[in-house]
C-alpha cells in the first residue's frame, strides 16, 4: 500500500532553505519552528506560512450556517461573504456541516487549496504594513476581516491580535510564492524573520 501524499504549500522549498523544522499535521507539511523565531514576535515582526489552515468559503446568506463552525474562526469579509478558518484537516468536518446548515442559495466551497496563507505578527506589524499597502490597518478591529491589497496582490486580511499584534493574509495560491517573497523582504528589512507554528501557538494563536 502506497503512503498518503504529503500536502505542501507553495513555499515549501523556501522553508527548507531557511532551515525550518518541518512536521506533519493532518497530512500537511507545516513549518513548526525556526531557530530564534519566538524573538521576532517580541522585538520586530515575524512571517509565518499559514497555508495548511482549513478554509471554507461561504457566499450568500451567511447568518444562519456559521453557527455550526464550532471553534473555527469566522472571518466576515462582507454581509454575504465569510471565510471560515480552522486547524489543518478541519475542512473535512466543517464542509458537510456548513453545507447542511446553509440557507437556500448560499454557496459553500472548500477553499483550503485555493488560498495561500500568511501571518504577520509582532510589535512592528504596522510599520511592515506601511511598506506593503495603502490600506489603513487601523480601520480593522481584532476579529474583523476585509479585502485589501498587500504587496500589490488582492488579499483577504484578518486582524488576529493575540499575545502580539497579528494579521492573517490570504491570497490566491498562484500568487503564494510572490507574496511570500514580498513579505519576507520587508520583514528582513525590519530585523524580523520567519516564524513557525509552535511560536504562534505559544502566543495563543490557533
Amino acid at each position: 500500500m502506497s503512503a498518503m501524499p504529503v500536502r505542501r504549500s507553495p513555499m515549501s522549498r523556501q522553508h527548507t532553505a531557511l532551515g525550518a523544522t518541518l512536521e506533519l499535521e493532518a497530512g500537511w507539511e507545516i513549518p513548526a519552528a525556526y531557530e530564534g523565531d519566538q524573538g521576532h514576535l517580541h522585538t520586530s515582526v515575524g512571517l509565518a506560512d499559514l497555508t495548511p489552515r482549513a478554509k471554507i468559503d461561504v457566499r450568500g446568506k451567511v447568518e444562519g450556517p456559521l453557527g455550526v463552525a464550532g471553534d473555527g474562526l469566522v472571518a466576515r469579509i462582507a454581509p454575504d461573504w465569510a471565510l471560515v478558518l480552522d486547524v489543518p484537516g478541519a475542512e473535512e468536518i466543517l464542509l458537510p456541516k456548513l453545507e447542511h446548515a446553509a440557507n437556500a442559495g448560499a454557496m459553500v466551497t472548500d477553499a483550503t487549496h485555493l488560498f495561500a496563507g500568511f501571518g504577520l505578527a509582532g510589535p512592528m506589524l504596522d510599520e511592515a504594513l506601511s511598506r506593503l499597502t495603502s490600506w489603513d490597518p487601523s480601520t480593522l478591529d481584532p476579529g474583523e476581516a476585509t479585502g485589501a491589497p498587500i504587496g500589490e496582490v488582492r488579499a483577504v486580511v484578518v486582524r488576529r491580535d493575540i499575545g502580539v499584534p497579528m494579521l492573517e493574509v490570504y491570497t490566491a495560491t498562484e500568487f503564494g510564492r510572490y507574496t511570500w517573497e514580498t513579505l519576507f523582504t520587508v520583514v528582513e528589512l525590519l530585523g524580523g524573520g520567519p516564524v513557525g507554528w509552535n511560536a504562534l501557538r505559544a502566543e495563543g494563536w490557533r
